[in-house]
């Protein structure tokens, strides 16, 4: 065993020995200083005890249910580091905000930041100067983040755990690696949450991340303060005035749910033009417009946010008294969450679901794409061996030359490549990683003088002009791994760019990393791509489809029908806060 494998493993077994000794009264009083709380809600508490004395433990509590504290307070208890795999940047931003303002060390690490920041926030976790770490999933593949962290790590915290399943109804592929992750970590204790996870899925994600006789915690999923209604309604000229009677009969703030962009600018227009004061959150505009409308939101100055299924991840705002969907969404796991949103002060709250039969085919169409027929990823692969350099695709993926006979979509497009990609038979660039593309903004005179006494910033300005020459004033790609040894590197290089930048002596970005074939003489049969598995996952989806229309049409408890696809027995047949059951 090597010295950081030994001080890594001493240090999980100093945490859980302290650990062990732990009760809830002093969870208790952890929850109370830092956090504010003076109980915990159903289900924290044996979370917590779980997590502390190094058990495995999947969690699964309903939207609102607090899952970021079952992590946080052992977090805080812990002698070492918890890292928390998290999907969204801006939940991870808004989490750690949070957390600094409680005094707790806290820090992220994703796409949102530069290179020497990323290494400044890693050097401080190895340093054992945080306490909390979030890290997007990507983070970890092809890197060697994980070896680095492992002699600090006490825990490994995984939110929005469905990602990993089969089964789950958010297919993120750098979630499914997540196994390798935690072996890189040395396996600490694992916690996994979700606020959707069908018995089925609470096996597979036990499965899929190896846990160790984890321990089960589902508290439920029946929101008593939320009042279900579905309503046919066949086109936008029946939704559209049901929308705005919706909201503005509602006492509190409303999310709408819009399925395309184009629906979500047309509803906030019409809203406003309505008096409400509403804005419009999609993946179409910039990250700085969609983090305005956001805070707008959560600080009350806009009473209604119409919205893609992008907003809502991590938002928590208690008075959202109304949750409309414009149309059907695919599975009854994502409307659950989306509806949950409303109502997580406990206060009664209302969902609203408008529903047409064309929203199915719609679906259907995604599914399709989503999931490519064998031909389909059979002619990428063979596009993509035909059309890389040294085994990389550095084009847009939309421009991969394909045969004439063979029709793709985009959407089609993306799929293939993510079977490819889980199958090991190319991967995705980091686009962080060793290619730039930079502009020299000054002359040579001028660079010189400035940098007189920066020898080392200056002979890094020489080996990339020897690699591109004149090329580099009107801008040209530079691979930072191929420069001399000393000055090579992106870990090296990021710091002395973003200087040479500050300076305005040049401009400079990373270019998306493209495509890289594992091994380009390779066939793609030698690859273990589960076709039957992948047509199964197919039909899934489509049952899923169907289930969500049923729940749309029942006459039935819609109380009930959610329960009871979540595996837990309705307490009667009949409530009192569902449409049907008034």
């Amino acid at each position: 065993m090597s010295a950081a494998s030994f001080e890594s493993l001493l240090l999980r077994r100093r945490a859980h020995r302290s650990a062990m000794t732990a009760s809830i009264a002093d969870a208790r009083a952890t929850l109370q200083r830092v956090f504010g709380y003076s109980s915990f809600r159903p289900g924290q508490s044996a979370a917590v005890i779980s997590i502390l004395r190094g058990s495995d433990t999947v969690v699964i509590l309903p939207t609102g249910g607090g899952k970021s504290l079952c992590y946080q307070v052992p977090a805080v208890m812990f002698p070492g580091l918890t890292i928390v795999i998290s999907p969204l940047i801006s939940l991870m931003r808004d989490q750690v905000r949070a957390l600094r303002e409680k005094g707790v060390a806290a820090a992220f690490v994703n796409s949102a930041i530069s290179a020497s920041e990323s290494s400044e926030v890693i050097a401080r976790a190895q340093a054992n100067e945080l306490k909390m770490l979030y890290v997007a999933p990507e983070r970890f593949v092809s890197s060697d983040l994980a070896e680095r962290l492992r002699p600090r790590v006490s825990a490994l915290a995984i939110d929005e755990a469905h990602c990993i399943s089969h089964w789950g109804h958010d297919f993120r592929p750098s979630y499914r690696r997540l196994t390798d992750v935690r072996r890189s970590l040395g396996w600490p204790p694992t916690i996994a949450l979700t606020a959707t996870a069908t018995p089925d899925v609470r096996t597979d994600i036990a499965a899929q991340l190896s846990l160790d006789n984890p321990t089960l915690i589902v508290t439920g999923f029946d929101r008593t303060n939320l009042t279900y209604a579905s309503v046919s309604a066949k086109n936008d000229a029946v939704k559209t005035p049901l929308i705005m009677s919706a909201v503005q009969s509602s006492s509190g703030s409303s999310i709408v749910y819009a399925a395309t962009k184009n629906s979500v600018e047309r509803i906030a227009a019409g809203l406003k033009s309505a008096g409400v004061r509403a804005g419009a959150y999609h993946a179409g505009l910039d990250a700085e417009r969609r983090r305005t409308v956001q805070d707008a939101f959560m600080a009350g100055r806009v009473r209604t946010i119409v919205a893609t299924n992008a907003f809502g991840m991590g938002i928590d705002k208690p008075d959202v008294r109304m949750v409309v969907h414009h149309s059907m969404p695919g599975n009854l796991e994502a409307y659950y969450q989306e509806a949950g949103r409303a109502g997580r002060d406990g206060k009664q709250s209302r969902v609203l679901l408008l529903h047409a039969y064309a929203d199915r085919f719609t679906h259907e169409f995604f599914i399709a794409n989503a999931n490519p027929p064998r031909s389909v990823v059979e002619a990428v692969y063979a596009a993509l061996q035909r059309h890389s350099t040294n085994g990389l695709f550095r084009g847009e993926l939309r421009d991969l030359p394909l045969p004439k006979t063979v029709r793709i979509s985009p959407r089609q497009l993306e799929g293939a490549i993510r079977i490819l990609s889980n199958a090991g038979a190319v991967s995705i660039d980091d686009p962080s990683a060793a290619v730039v593309r930079l502009r020299l903004l000054a002359t040579f005179e001028r660079v010189s003088s400035v940098l007189a006494d920066s020898p080392i910033e200056i002979g890094l300005m020489r080996a990339m002009w020897k690699c591109v020459g004149r090329k580099m004033s009107d801008g040209a790609d530079i691979d930072l791994n191929g420069l001399p040894p000393g000055l090579n590197g992106p870990s090296l290089c990021a710091p002395l760019l973003d200087a040479l930048q500050s300076r305005q002596l040049i401009h400079y970005a990373r270019v998306r990393g493209g495509i890289r074939i594992t091994n380009p003489r390779r066939p793609l049969s030698a690859y273990p791509i589960g076709w039957d598995a992948l047509e199964r996952r197919r039909k899934g989806e489509l049952t899923k489809l169907d289930t969500m229309q049923r729940y749309a049409q029942t006459k039935h408890c819609r109380r009930a029908f959610f329960l009871r696809y979540f595996g837990e027995t309705p307490r009667s047949r009949r409530c009192t806060s569902c449409d049907n059951c008034r």
